[in-house]
C-alpha cells in the first residue's frame, strides 16, 4: 500500500480538468495516497456511487480467463472515494478481500486511511495545516476485537512511522521536507509549475542510499496531459514513459507504455455510447490481453444509490 508521503499529488488535484471527459484521470500518479485516480467532478457531475472493475485476461490462441478478481470503488454526492473492496487471488482456490475506507475533514483533505483484511489493520493518519499541506502523517498496525454486539474496536495498535512536514513555497516551486520520529530529514520533494500554475515535474530525493524518484509531464496546446515520464531508482532502475492519445471528444481514447526504450503496454479505451464513461480497457502486452470491464451505479435525484450501467 501507498504511504501517502507525497502529498502534493493530492494538492495539484490533476489541474487539467476541463478538457477531459473520462471518469479516469490521465495521469495516474503511483505516489498518490489514493490510486487509481478518478477525476472527481466528472464523477460527481455522473452521479456515480460506485464503479465496479472486473479484471480478466486473454492469452494468445487461448480463451477468456477469469480469475474473479474485482475491484469496487465507492463514491460520495460529492464525488470523492469513500471505500474501496479489492478481491484478490491467494492461491488457485482461495481468494481474500481487501477493504480500505476514506474519511476528509471540510476542506476534502483526507484524514484517515484505513486498510483491512481479515482483523488486521493497516491505518494512516493524516494532519493538515490552514494552507490545506500535510503537517503530520501517522502509520499504524492495528489488530481488532469485537464485542458482543458485533461493534468494532481497536484492540492494538502499533506505529509503525510518525513523520511531520515543511515547506518553502516559491512562485513556480515548492519543495517539501519530510521529518522522522528523530526530527531528521529523511525526503525532500520539489515540485515545479509553469506560468499557469499547472504541475510540470516532481523530484524526491531521500538521505540515505541516493534514492530518488521523478516525473515529468507533457501537455498539448489545449492544456490536456499528453504524456509523462517516470524515472528512480526506489525499486530498482525504472524508466519508463507513457503517451497519451484523446479522441475528438476529448476522452482518453490509447496509451502506449514504454519501459527502458521497449514498448510494454498499448491500451485502448472503449465507452458506453449512452452515459459516455468508459465501458472496457484493454491492455495488451506482449502475447496477453487484459481486459479491464467498468460498471457503475449512480446516484438518483434524491441522493439515493440506484442501478446503472
Amino acid at each position: 500500500m501507498h504511504s501517502g508521503k507525497y502529498v502534493l499529488a493530492i494538492m495539484i488535484s490533476f489541474m487539467v480538468m476541463g478538457n477531459a471527459y473520462s471518469q479516469l484521470a490521465p495521469f495516474q500518479d503511483e505516489s498518490s495516497m489514493q490510486t487509481p485516480g478518478f477525476q472527481q467532478n466528472i464523477i460527481k457531475a455522473k452521479r456515480i456511487s460506485q464503479i465496479t472493475i472486473h479484471d480478466f485476461s486473454k492469452p494468445d490462441g487461448a480463451a477468456i480467463d477469469d480469475e474473479g478478481i474485482i475491484h469496487q470503488y465507492f463514491f460520495d454526492t460529492a464525488g470523492k472515494v469513500i471505500e474501496s473492496l479489492y478481491t484478490i487471488r491467494v492461491n488457485n482456490d482461495n481468494w481474500d478481500t481487501v477493504k480500505c475506507r476514506y474519511c476528509y475533514d471540510s476542506n476534502s483533505n483526507l484524514t484517515i486511511k484505513r486498510t483491512q483484511m481479515g482483523d488486521f489493520y493497516d491505518s494512516w493518519y493524516y494532519r493538515w495545516n490552514k494552507d490545506n499541506m500535510l503537517q503530520r502523517e501517522y502509520h499504524v498496525h492495528e489488530t481488532s476485537t469485537v464485542d458482543a454486539d458485533g461493534s468494532f474496536k481497536i484492540a492494538t495498535q502499533r506505529v509503525i512511522s510518525t513523520d511531520s512536514f515543511a515547506y518553502i513555497a516559491y512562485p513556480k516551486q515548492l519543495q517539501q521536507y519530510v521529518y522522522n520520529e528523530d526530527d531528521k530529514i529523511f525526503q525532500k520533494t520539489i515540485t515545479q509549475y509553469d506560468d499557469n500554475k499547472r504541475f510540470m515535474s516532481r523530484s524526491c530525493h531521500y538521505a540515505v542510499g541516493w534514492l530518488y524518484s521523478q516525473v515529468d509531464i507533457k501537455y498539448d496546446s489545449s492544456g490536456r496531459i499528453i504524456g509523462y515520464v517516470n524515472t528512480g531508482n526506489l525499486n530498482g532502475d525504472l524508466n519508463q514513459s507513457t503517451s497519451i492519445k484523446y479522441d475528438s471528444l476529448g476522452k482518453l481514447e490509447e496509451e502506449d507504455i514504454w519501459e527502458a526504450g521497449k514498448q510494454a503496454h498499448h491500451i485502448e479505451y472503449m465507452y458506453d455510447n449512452e452515459t459516455g464513461l468508459i465501458s472496457n480497457k484493454l491492455d495488451r502486452n506482449k502475447d496477453l490481453i487484459n481486459i479491464i470491464r467498468f460498471s457503475y451505479e449512480m446516484y438518483s435525484n434524491n441522493g439515493y444509490p440506484t442501478a446503472g450501467k
